[in-house]
């Protein structure tokens, strides 16, 4: 999947100038958008072509690009406040293409967010601080960061939200406890949350969780 980019003016921050690549339909064809976020040390064009399996006809596809190829320098267990400003900085870059989405003609509740590794859990936090009705959220092998922790805040409802988290049972960078923990998260701001846990996966993306991204999509496309 190649993709075109600009730069994302309104973010602060250590993320503040990065580019935003985008791909699939063009902006009068687009009928659902993907946003997503890559994994440490990866980029924005590896992730349009990890997910790329998942795209379909009418989907527009919005990838952001993290400072050096991290959204925050801790792990995602360490308290929040360690990894920001990057942590908050990076929040920003997914509302800058959430924003972007929306001047195409695609709201939030036609847009799934997803990530893999620590995007995903960039995914999760964009989630809980941007609280509505999205199209879905998608969070492989990750986790929201800070938890488990029983002060985690949600800034409103997420109204329905498809919300589906699905990681290897013997993921060694994403704690079984963690996620569990993000289930009941979402849950909690009203989210609709699918948990699959997949034997002997370890840290990477099982094709039937790229099955239901791709059918989210479809869903929202009107395929």
């Amino acid at each position: 999947m190649t993709g075109s980019g600009r730069s994302m003016d309104g973010v602060s921050g250590p993320h503040a100038g990065r580019p935003l690549l985008t791909a699939g339909a063009p902006a009068l064809a687009a009928e659902a958008a993907l946003v997503c976020c890559h994994g440490r040390g990866a980029t924005a064009r590896g992730v349009l072509n990890l997910m790329q399996p998942a795209v379909r006809h009418g989907v527009a596809v919005l990838a952001p690009d993290a400072e050096r190829g991290r959204w925050y320098p801790r792990r995602a267990t360490a308290p929040r406040a360690e990894n920001d400003p990057w942590l908050s900085s990076s929040v920003d870059c997914v509302a800058v293409a959430l924003e972007s989405a929306a001047e195409i003609g695609v709201p939030p509740e036609r847009t799934v967010i997803a990530g893999f590794s620590q995007g995903a859990c960039l995914a999760a936090e964009t989630a809980v601080r941007h609280s509505t009705r999205y199209g879905g959220v998608v969070v492989l092998s990750g986790a929201l960061p800070g938890v488990p922790d029983p002060d985690r805040s949600v800034f409103g409802s997420l109204d329905g939200t498809p919300a589906f988290l699905g990681c290897g049972a013997d993921d060694p960078h994403v704690d079984r406890a963690a996620v569990e923990a993000t289930a009941d998260v979402f849950g909690g701001a009203g989210a609709a949350v699918t948990t699959e846990l997949y034997p002997g996966l370890g840290h990477a993306v099982a094709d039937e969780a790229f099955e239901v991204l791709r059918d989210r999509l479809a869903e929202i496309a009107g395929e």
